[in-house]
């Protein structure tokens, strides 16, 4: 068997960044919710970053936490904060992570391909609104 010493990984692409965040804004919109949509690549690494007019200042950040933290762990970032909830505060010290709902992986063809961070709404409404929009992706491409 041979091992080779690299691999391929894959990413968004720019266009699949951009139809996350609008897939975001018109989700938030239906819902009448003002959001923070930040957009990474599997890395973590910000690719696309959408604020709407009425979203509060904090959740600049916060969304682009979020985000980080579902690309970073592979998990919707809601299940570390349902893990300090039940005890492990420890969750707390990992550098970096933003463990509050509103965090989502984004898959493509089986692979994660980044992450996307919602803030603005509720904890429970920018998870919502996160669920609706990595479920929706790839269905509005050519």
């Amino acid at each position: 068997m041979t091992i080779l010493p690299t691999r391929q990984i894959a990413s968004l692409a720019l266009s699949g960044a951009d139809e996350l965040a609008q897939l975001s804004i018109a989700e938030a919109a239906k819902r009448g919710a003002s959001i923070c949509v930040a957009v990474v690549d599997v890395a973590g690494h910000l690719m696309a970053f959408r604020r709407m007019d009425e979203a509060g200042l904090v959740s600049i950040d916060v969304a682009i936490g979020k985000a980080r933290t579902a690309a970073f762990l592979k998990k919707p970032a809601s299940v570390f904060e349902q893990m300090i909830d039940a005890g492990k505060p420890s969750m707390l010290s990992v550098p970096g992570a933003v463990p509050l709902a509103g965090g989502q992986p984004v898959q493509f063809e089986g692979a994660i391909v980044g992450a996307i961070g919602i803030s603005g709404s509720t904890g429970d409404g920018d998870d919502a609104i996160a669920q609706a929009v990595t479920s929706a992706f790839g269905r509005t491409s050519a």
